[in-house]
């Protein structure tokens, strides 16, 4: 009887520590998973995050370069109507300033970080768990790049034909403004720059609408990509020093309207006067 009853106990306990042993196991593996769930939820949120920062913040860098564009062509129309015999009785030194605003185009690049972890780690497309969203962001990436390689060539091909107007000036022996005014190709380019200034503008609002659809995607809020980037971008303001050689940068031509451009006109009027 007595040994019965030490048999009983000792499957009793043999069986409380089986429990507590499964118990704890699963309570182990649960709260890992658990943990692990969660890291993969803040990790995805974070990657989409800074994806969609990215591509917003391009549509910055566009909005930009539209808005120098805009500046460009102000001093372009100014330029093209000026009556060819002022121009020429004009000192050329004058137009130096404004033809350095209209011919150098600024280059387009953006930070592709976001980009290449993004499109080159499997584990984040798997991690991302929505392939519309990937689908998107590979879109907008992809039309980006076309974008700045398109654009890079239209800054090359500027420079190029004002190199080739240029030398033709030196080999006439005439002054570059004359020589600028009369060439057909230039003064088509002139003429473009309004429309290069709505392109930009364009595709601004094209990315945000991509990025907008993102956002939907993922359940992020317009508002928390935005602060997202204004931290991202204070982030980069901070690590990068100070131009040593700021000081010494001409600054651009900055006319909202032809009204601005009165000095040009009042340097030409004097000089017509004499």
């Amino acid at each position: 009887m007595g040994e019965i009853s030490k048999t009983k106990t000792w499957w009793k306990e043999f069986i409380k520590i089986c429990l507590a042993t499964t118990i704890s196991i699963v309570f182990t593996f649960g709260t890992a998973a658990l943990v692990d769930s969660c890291k993969r939820v803040k990790d995805r949120k974070m990657t989409a995050l800074m994806v969609m920062s990215n591509i917003e913040d391009y549509a910055r860098s566009l909005e930009n370069m539209a808005k120098v564009m805009a500046r460009k062509d102000t001093v372009a129309a100014w330029l093209l109507s000026l009556p060819e015999e002022d121009v020429k009785k004009a000192d050329p030194a004058y137009f130096s300033e404004p033809i350095r605003e209209v011919i150098f185009l600024q280059v387009l690049s953006h930070d592709k970080t976001a980009e290449s972890i993004f499109s080159s780690n499997m584990d984040t497309w798997k991690n991302m768990g929505n392939f519309r969203f990937i689908d998107n962001v590979g879109d907008c990436f992809s039309n980006m790049n076309w974008l700045e390689d398109y654009w890079n060539r239209q800054v090359e091909d500027a420079e190029t034909m004002f190199l080739r107007v240029q030398k033709e000036a030196e080999q006439n022996s005439d002054h570059l403004i004359n020589r600028l005014l009369k060439d057909h190709e230039m003064r088509m380019y002139l003429n473009r720059l309004h429309s290069m200034a709505v392109w930009f503008e364009g595709n601004a609002i094209t990315y945000r609408q991509m990025n907008r659809i993102n956002m939907q995607l993922m359940n992020i809020s317009e508002k928390e990509v935005m602060d997202f980037t204004d931290q991202m971008k204070d982030k980069m303001d901070l690590d990068v020093d100070e131009d040593p050689y700021k000081n010494l940068e001409r600054g651009l031509l900055n006319p909202d309207s032809l009204e601005t451009m009165k000095p040009y006109k009042q340097m030409l009027d004097s000089l017509l006067q004499r």
